[in-house]
């Protein structure tokens, strides 16, 4: 079970070639320590030990262990589909041979501060052997050279090691997919927990006539299938004017089943003299809901409070449905700026899911006892 987690994480830290390739890469080289050092005093280099990048009027020196041979070319890329790119115009880059390895100076003479400097190493295959004072993020084959591929010449040591979480993070506006899939999530539990609240309630305790038809027809409602709604909800919400706003993501799961049949549950498992008692000294049936029921249900509330926030935070689907423009988009939706026609970048995007599932692992572990004792008691096993 916990294998799977374990490759996410390490995905999240691998270079593209290690993502990609079909030998699988236990322990990234981002991870070995070996190279921390280095990174680091590259970024110190350029601007920062810790988060690197490219300073203006800074220089950084990459070296090339080999013996003498051909001068090996260098370039720094521009990203593809740009047309130009101030990092590949402006950057000066020298190489020069020290004794027994070659020496490649980027220099910036901008006044311009670049987050990241890519660069590519074209070495002859007629070199016996040659070692990169930082490994490359790809070794290509290229005609009568190697290909040597990095993201960042001046990464610094958090900057390299997390690499793909800063890209996720500058890829897109994560900040607000955050925001609204917890602020959606959270409307969800608090509207959700008021109205089963009074549903389970009502079915549980206050006599009326029909009272276990109405709660046969709504266990009933499970047994449709949720995509049969999708279109009649949509419909609705069109005619609402509701698609593509907060009410579209929220409204139409306010009331849950599931929710209702859990605290109903749990209702039932309250001593019935409580209720007796307070009938004897007069209260009525909402002093016995707030003052008797609900705070002896937190671990019943806390348990549904955790289904419902999973389910709205993990959506996907139906977010898909009704937002078109990127500020309305949720978290689990904002992933998909990872998977284009061109590939997928595995690297940010298992960095951007290891992001995105931390609120619901430290969310558990802070609930668990509550979630553990809601299930049990409200007979669910």
């Amino acid at each position: 079970m916990a294998f799977p987690f374990y490759w996410m994480l390490a995905t999240s830290l691998k270079s593209p070639q290690e993502a990609q390739q079909a030998r699988p890469i236990w322990i990234p080289e981002r991870l070995k320590a070996s190279n921390w050092r280095v990174a680091w005093s590259l970024g110190a280099e350029a601007g920062s030990s810790w988060w690197g990048g490219f300073g203006p009027q800074q220089s950084v020196t990459l070296k090339l262990y080999a013996p003498p041979g051909p001068v090996p070319q260098v370039m720094v890329p521009s990203p593809p589909g740009a047309f130009s790119d101030p990092r590949s115009e402006q950057t000066r880059v020298q190489v020069s041979y020290q004794g027994d390895h070659w020496a490649i100076r980027f220099t910036n003479p901008s006044s311009e501060h670049f987050r990241t400097l890519p660069a590519v190493i074209l070495i002859s295959k007629e070199y016996p052997s040659y070692t990169p004072e930082l490994p490359p993020d790809a070794i290509r084959s290229s005609g009568d050279d190697w290909r040597l591929e990095y993201v960042n010449v001046a990464p610094g040591l958090l900057g390299y090691i997390f690499h793909n979480y800063l890209e996720a993070w500058y890829a897109a506006p994560f900040a607000r997919y955050f925001f609204n899939s917890f602020f959606t999530a959270g409307l969800q539990v608090l509207g959700g927990l008021f109205l089963a609240v009074l549903a389970a309630f009502a079915l549980a305790r206050i006599p009326f006539p029909g009272k276990s038809w109405v709660f046969g027809l709504i266990l009933a409602t499970l047994m449709i299938p949720g995509e049969v709604l999708l279109i009649p909800n949509y419909v609705l919400l069109a005619r609402l004017e509701w698609i593509d706003t907060y009410y579209a993501l929220i409204v139409p799961w306010l009331a849950s089943v599931f929710g209702i049949f859990l605290l109903r549950q749990f209702y039932l498992s309250l001593p019935q003299d409580l209720f007796d008692a307070a009938r004897i000294d007069g209260a009525s049936y909402w002093t016995q809901m707030f003052r008797i029921a609900l705070p002896l249900s937190i671990p019943g509330l806390i348990t549904y409070g955790i289904f419902t926030f999973l389910g709205a935070y993990n959506a996907l689907l139906w977010p898909l449905i009704v937002t078109n423009s990127p500020e309305m988009r949720t978290v689990q939706l904002g992933l998909q700026v990872f998977i284009g026609e061109a590939g997928s970048d595995y690297g940010a995007l298992m960095a951007a899911s290891t992001v995105s599932i931390l609120p619901i692992i430290l969310g558990y572990f802070i609930a668990q006892k509550q979630f553990i004792q809601g299930v049990a008691r409200s007979g669910i096993k």
